[in-house]
């Protein structure tokens, strides 16, 4: 098979299970939601009228999908680099999420930030997943947890929205649709790591195998039925497949998305 040239997708910085580690900081930021929700000074003063042989409310108390943040919650990100123009619109288009989900992504200049973007990173586009940007270990204070690899100054307005709406994704929890439990895409194995494994990605079985070929599983995620719509599946030419059938150009959310991610992060 002939190499598809500059075929350009993320890959996911995938935290090994011995650095997860977050719960306090995911604790504050639930009561942060909590009390910015029901106006009151503290914990027990927003509890302080529950009836005992009532359930509190899930939103409260249940244990939502390890990565996910607090429903509510302010996400507040800062930029590490990038000029205004690259700034504004990353800003524009990560706002669109705010439109469906209830989670507040806040821009500040201060350094206690959540999520920490660069344009800079020679290795792509990326972002850690959801709450995996708190672990200083994999994500230091100084390094970023997102990368914008090929978005510049004159980068057309549509692969702005394309790739940040997709990133800012990654960031809320979400995974890539190609890897949703729910997928049944015919791959040709020869074809993909005869891809990967060359430039831009020039990637090993290994890193191919996680990024593409590999599913998540059912335990610890929720998904819907795939959707080929969603800004969270990249456009894969048909010669990856054995059935010739491609997956088309996503560059904004589909009805799905607005409709999972709302039911991923419901208004209290």
């Amino acid at each position: 098979m002939e190499r598809i040239p500059n075929l350009k997708i993320c890959y996911d910085r995938v935290i090994p299970m011995k650095y997860n580690s977050a719960e306090f900081k995911l604790n504050q930021m639930r009561e942060d939601a909590l009390l910015k929700h029901t106006g009151a000074k503290s914990v027990r003063e927003a509890f302080s009228d529950l009836d005992s042989s009532k359930s509190v409310p899930p939103s409260h108390m249940a244990l939502i999908n390890a990565k996910a943040w607090p429903k509510g919650a302010s996400l507040k990100c800062r930029f590490l680099d990038g000029s205004s123009v690259q700034q504004n619109k990353v800003i524009q288009k990560a706002k669109i999420w705010e439109n469906y989900a209830n989670i507040h992504l806040d821009f500040v200049t201060t350094t206690d930030e959540q999520v920490r973007i660069s344009f800079q990173a020679d290795d792509g586009s990326w972002s850690a997943i959801g709450q995996d940007a708190l672990d200083k270990d994999y994500f230091p204070k100084d390094q970023p947890t997102m990368n914008f690899g090929w978005l510049k100054d004159d980068t057309d307005d549509q692969e702005y929205e394309r790739v940040v709406v997709h990133e800012f994704g990654h960031a809320l929890g979400c995974i890539h649709e190609h890897q949703s439990p729910t997928e049944h895409l015919q791959w040709n194995k020869e074809a993909v790591y005869a891809q990967f494994s060359g430039p831009p990605n020039n990637w090993t079985k290994e890193e191919i195998d996680q990024n593409i070929l590999e599913k998540y599983s059912k335990n610890g995620t929720t998904e819907t039925l795939f959707d080929k719509a969603s800004i969270m599946l990249y456009q894969f030419p048909a010669e990856l497949f054995l059935n010739h059938v491609g997956t088309p150009l996503n560059t904004h959310l589909s009805t799905k998305d607005e409709k999972f991610i709302a039911q991923m992060y419901p208004k209290f």
